[in-house]
Order: structure tokens, then sequence, then C-alpha cells
């Protein structure tokens, strides 16, 4: 195990480099980090996953990583389920927190995400989700949901910062299939979607 202390941002559908309050709070916390993405392959088998989707995915990704490059950081990306993923970085990092936005999906995703935190609970790795838009996941009730919404809603852009990073390129065995580069090898792991 890495035994330096690392913190997490983990990408799922919010792939910005401005107003996002998960790197900022890892910018904040004062120690390196790492920024992952996950191509879960449960994820893009399910129905709602199309090509466009991972093309998005994929183009946003890039785009991110010109702004990160200047900081001498960048997303680095696994192919592999979530839980898989995690339990290789807990076993190879001293990982104090993971930071990422809530995500509102599929039941999938809600189950994913109750597995992933009862990972976290064991490893004693705080996980904190920030809320991305007016929906509150896991709510029992609406009661005071208006108010919630419009101070969410009226919150003041986050103005995200970077640091220049004296971390190492990660390296991990979760590599995106085919070797031929990210966008060729997502366009052949889904091509059977439209039957090319």
């Amino acid at each position: 195990m890495n035994s330096k202390a690392v913190n997490i941002v983990w990408l799922k559908r919010d792939l910005r480099s401005s107003d996002h309050e998960p790197l900022l709070k890892a910018e904040s916390a004062g120690i390196p980090y790492l920024i992952i993405y996950l191509y879960e392959p449960s994820r893009i088998e399910y129905p709602d996953t199309s090509l466009r989707h991972l093309q998005f995915t994929y183009h946003s990704i890039c785009n991110l990583n010109k702004v990160l490059s200047e900081f001498n950081r960048r997303v680095d990306l696994f192919y592999g389920e979530a839980i898989d993923v995690f339990n290789y970085l807990i076993k190879n990092f001293d990982i104090s927190s993971v930071f990422s936005y809530q995500e509102s999906g599929t039941q999938g995703s809600w189950e994913r995400d109750k597995k992933i935190k009862k990972l976290f609970n064991s490893n004693e790795i705080k996980w904190e989700q920030s809320q991305r838009d007016g929906i509150l996941r896991g709510i029992k009730n609406r009661e005071d949901w208006n108010k919630k919404w419009h101070v969410k809603m009226h919150a003041s852009v986050v103005q995200n910062k970077y640091t220049i990073s004296k971390e190492t390129p990660l390296e991990h065995p979760f590599l995106i299939p085919s070797g031929v580069g990210l966008q060729k090898s997502i366009e052949d792991k889904v091509s059977s979607f439209f039957g090319h």
C-alpha cells in the first residue's frame, strides 16, 4: 500500500472543470488527490446507454484533461466495476476521502452506490457527495423540498482553481480494452448496439 494519504474525486455525470464542488473540496483538503472516471461494463451494457453517451463522455474528459494538463493533473480512466476498482485503490492507497456528486440515475447506479458506501464505511473512508442539482436523493418525504431547491438553485457558482500536482501518473490494471485508443475502443465496445 502507498502509505501517503490521498483523496479521490470520482467523476460521474458532471465533467466540468469549473463550478465543480467535488474538485473544489479536493483542492481545499490540502493533500494529494486522484481524479478518476469509471467505464463500468454493467453501465455500458445497460439499455439506457448509447454510443452518443460514451462519445460525449470521452470528448468531455478530453477537454477536461486539456485544462488539467497545465497543472500536471489528469482524469485517470478505469474500465471495471466500481466495487472492483475501489477495492484495488483501497489496497494501494491510504484513502482519506472520496468526493463526488450525488447521482440520480437508474436503480443499478443506486444499488452500486449503496455497495460502495458500505465498502467505504468498512474502510473508514469519508464519502462526501455534493448535491448536483435540485434532486435530493434518498429523501423520505418532500417536506421543505422547495426551500432546499431554492437555496441550491440560487447558490453562488463555484470558482475552481487548481494547484500544480507533484504526483507521478497513476498506473493500474483496469485499462480500456483493445489498446487502440480510448475513442476507438469505446466505439468497438458499443458497436453491437447499432449492428455495425
